[in-house]
């Protein structure tokens, strides 16, 4: 029986959730990467010009983000 209560704290990928709960931010790091790449991989004429413009967007989109929320913080304490 104790084996069968042991059984439900096990994560599981695709059934549970990550046990990433107080760093759920971080995501924001491989969704900008992926993002990145896909779309200077589609948008340059050559590859090897893929590496460095993925990184300047990655950082573009990341201070997008950081800006974004720091803005929608400011107008709930506001509010």
């Amino acid at each position: 029986m104790p084996f069968v209560l042991l059984a439900e704290y096990v994560w599981r990928p695709f059934l549970n959730q990550p046990p990433i709960w107080d760093q759920w931010y971080l995501l924001l790091l491989p969704l900008c990467a992926g993002v990145s790449i896909a779309y200077k991989s589609v948008k340059c004429r050559s590859m090897s010009q893929v590496p460095w413009e993925a990184t300047v967007i990655f950082f573009w989109i990341l201070i997008g983000m950081v800006t974004a929320a720091g803005v929608l913080v400011a107008v709930v304490e506001w509010l």
